[in-house]
């Protein structure tokens, strides 16, 4: 399809995929969407929130300008979860997400508009990777999603959720796509110091010769350990070498909590701008007091809130020590019990997630849908490709390597891809 029809295609699009599509774009070999949490100077940036609405930016964030430098066309602007906040898609205040292979099961967020727009005719679409945001919609959809290393792509123009645990990230239809993509993007930047000079991929397949298998899959169906353990007998035959891993269970719970805190304590201080006043659209008051708490009243959601109140919560001079402080010492304890695994190995599978709840079942949060989030607390780069069904919708497998690792996550990625594991 050209450009001009998958426009006219997005503008009938009844998945509420879309927060802006463009009227025109210029015909390319590559197009792509982006998540509407990267500034764009030429359309409004909201960040999923009526705070944010109509706001336009006067420049573009740097991922934008190298897609545009590259001659690859920006077809629209996708809908997520307020601010970047949640999992499931439903979030935004411009109404929930749905997801293409099923409206009765969820999309996934915080990156769902994302998630809901890539097919055939799309290169890639860019999102951002806090906890999950990427790598659990792709799985739920059926796609390839990346969260490269912390530092990889500069995250300068993106609206933050959560600094230390901010990644660029993007869904496409399979790892070769990944790795041009990648290619583009990564780099370092003058407007993010975070940033460092990761070796770009290759388009080449790796296979490895050692892999771990993260044993936490005890709570999946039956389908989807048979599949697995399918999987690991291939990569037997195959020649590779392959270890079972049992984590400690205390590791394992304590992978949310220490998320929760870290990201809701830097979600309050780094929003901390959106009052009215000082940025965002305005709710009137008496006074400046009035005019922050009508603001964010009526403006914000009631998750987002949520968030900023139990981060000022754990910020508290009372409670500092004994939360935030604490959540990061655990996080290190995290990292190294990760760390000292894949430093043994290629690469760590396991499986990214079970099939996408319904929308009327989706369950709290438990160890099988946080286990993602370990890797944005280390800063590994991770990996979820398309690898079986059940009641005829996706689930993806997950492969993670070591930090800046990316080159070698990706070619290992292809070969896992190419070894078919197709359990329909």
């Amino acid at each position: 399809m050209t450009n001009k029809e998958i426009i006219k295609k997005y503008k009938k699009n009844n998945l509420n995929a879309f927060l802006h599509v463009y009227d025109f774009v210029e015909e390319t070999e590559k197009a792509v969407t982006i998540k509407d949490n990267f500034a764009t100077k030429d359309a409004p940036t909201t960040s999923g929130s009526m705070l944010l609405k109509n706001f336009q930016p006067g420049y573009d964030a740097d991922v934008v300008k190298k897609i545009k430098e590259n001659n690859i066309a920006i077809l629209a602007k996708t809908n997520l979860d307020e601010l970047g906040m949640g999992g499931t898609g439903s979030l935004s205040a411009f109404g929930h997400v749905y997801n293409p292979l099923n409206k009765d099961r969820i999309v996934g967020g915080s990156s769902s508009g994302s998630a809901a727009s890539i097919d055939n005719n799309i290169f890639a679409s860019i999102g951002s990777d806090t906890g999950d945001s990427v790598r659990r919609p792709a799985s739920f959809v059926g796609k390839v999603g990346f969260k490269p290393s912390y530092g990889s792509i500069s995250r300068f123009g993106m609206f933050s959720y959560s600094q230390s645990l901010d990644t660029v990230g993007y869904f496409t239809n399979n790892v070769s796509d990944s790795i041009e993509i990648s290619k583009i993007l990564f780099g370092k930047s003058k407007y993010d110091l975070t940033t460092k000079e990761v070796i770009k991929p290759l388009n080449e397949t790796i296979k490895p010769k050692k892999v771990a298998v993260l044993d936490i899959h005890k709570d999946y169906s039956k389908k989807q350990n048979d599949d697995f353990e399918n999987l690991i007998n291939k990569l037997t035959n195959d020649g590779v070498e392959v270890s079972k891993i049992s984590l400690n269970k205390d590791i394992l719970e304590l992978i949310l909590p220490v998320y929760w805190i870290i990201s809701f304590a830097e979600a309050s201080s780094t929003n901390s701008n959106l009052t009215g006043i000082h940025f965002g659209n305005r709710s009137e008051g008496n006074d400046y007091v009035d005019i922050i708490k009508n603001t964010r009243n009526d403006k914000l959601g009631k998750m987002v809130k949520r968030r900023f109140a139990l981060g000022n919560f754990f910020l508290n001079n009372e409670n500092i020590n004994d939360m935030f402080l604490k959540a990061s010492k655990i996080r290190r304890i995290i990292k190294n019990t990760f760390n000292e695994i894949l430093e043994q190995f290629d690469v760590m599978i396991y499986l990214s997630s079970t099939i996408a709840p319904k929308l009327d079942e989706i369950e709290e949060d438990n160890i099988l849908n946080s286990i993602l989030s370990y890797s944005n607390l280390v800063g590994n780069p991770s990996i979820s490709i398309p690898f079986s069904k059940e009641k005829e919708m996706p689930f993806g497998l997950s492969i993670d390597s070591k930090i800046y690792d990316d080159k070698k996550l990706l070619s290992i990625a292809k070969y896992f891809e190419d070894l078919g594991e197709k359990n329909e």
